[in-house]
């Protein structure tokens, strides 16, 4: 009796270790998707989806050797369903058709892919015919002459490190990263700063990032930023008169609006095609770090759909700017900007 016992123990303890088979969620193909659904899925269109996995072919091929190893493709299409879709890792897997571990294995890699990539993708006009075709298509706008690029900050929400939690709180008391831009007449992105908590103020910003060098030391610079009151009037960065009382002010005023205005529309269809960076889609849960390289990486694919000139989507409502902070080293004004400026408005607004 004892044996048959003791048979009986070792029969069930060996069908406890028969593993049991693995179930693979099935895999949505974009190829065999309407070129629509596509669309308003990735913001990306079939072709340009199979030419950036092609691009990124190289830093995403599995490496394992495994029947079920994920295939380019559906990192691809499983990152940019995340990016799009502002929500976390449990839809967007599940719509890929894969586990939230492998979505955010998924999210990781393609993230680092792109941002390897940003120097391809984004960069600012420093060679004379870049510049001239830049300066025309903004004075198409307004009128305001000579504009390299507009300026602006926007902050992408996440959850801060519980050790420095009060250096992610931002004016409009949220916990953000404030991410700086540069764009062109096009909504292209042509220069990005990602890299300072929400509490940092937008002209501190601007103040440690590389566009005075590009300015100043670059003999070949000819012409300006505009920027809103928040920033310091430079030679280089033309803000508005802050209390305008003549007509050829308020024509500089107004001209300096509309240019500038292509910052704010360029942020919102950011976050328009990629909800994950609009506060609407939820705070994203990764490390400020991580946070910085997935919207590096969501300018590139923004960059991207701008190239190949695909429509930008409705803009989220941006809301209220946060009020204007004091840079924690203001700079002296600058009377050579003065200078400019009022030449400026004199020769072209008067």
């Amino acid at each position: 009796m004892a044996l048959y016992l003791l048979a009986q123990r070792a029969h069930a303890r060996r069908r406890r270790r028969v593993p049991q088979e693995r179930v693979f969620k099935p895999r949505i193909q974009f190829l065999n998707m309407p070129e629509e659904q596509v669309m308003r899925r990735y913001q990306l269109n079939p072709e340009m989806i199979r030419d950036l996995c092609h691009a990124l072919e190289c830093d995403l091929q599995p490496s394992t050797g495994r029947s079920h190893a994920l295939p380019v493709y559906v990192k691809v299409t499983a990152a940019l369903n995340f990016y799009t879709s502002g929500t976390f890792q449990t839809p967007a897997g599940d719509a890929a058709g894969i586990s939230q571990a492998s979505m955010s294995r998924c999210v990781s890699q393609v993230t680092t892919a792109l941002t390897r990539r940003a120097n391809a993708y984004i960069h600012f006009p420093f060679q004379p015919q870049q510049q001239a075709r830049t300066k025309e298509e903004f004075l198409r706008i307004a009128g305001f002459p000579n504009v390299l690029g507009t300026l602006g900050c926007t902050h992408v929400a996440l959850k801060p490190p519980s050790d420095h939690e009060n250096l992610y709180r931002n004016p409009l008391r949220f916990h953000s990263m404030n991410m700086q831009l540069v764009c062109d007449a096009h909504g292209m992105i042509t220069h990005v700063v990602a890299e300072f908590p929400g509490s940092v103020p937008d002209a501190h910003i601007l103040s440690c990032s590389s566009l005075r060098g590009i300015f100043e030391g670059h003999q070949n610079m000819d012409g300006w930023l505009l920027a809103d009151g928040t920033y310091p009037l430079k030679p280089w960065l033309l803000t508005p008169v802050e209390a305008a009382e003549t007509a050829a002010e308020q024509r500089y005023n107004a001209a300096h609006m509309a240019t500038q205005a292509v910052v704010g529309r360029t942020v919102g269809a950011l976050k328009g095609r990629f909800r994950c960076l609009d506060r609407a889609g939820g705070v994203l849960q990764y490390s400020p770090l991580k946070v910085c390289h997935i919207f590096v990486a969501c300018c590139v694919l923004h960059n991207m759909a701008v190239g190949q000139g695909i429509a930008m989507p409705e803009g989220v409502e941006l809301g209220a700017r946060p009020p204007a902070q004091a840079s924690p080293h203001p700079e002296p004004l600058s009377q050579e900007a003065q200078c400019l400026r009022q030449e400026l408005i004199t020769s072209y607004f008067s």
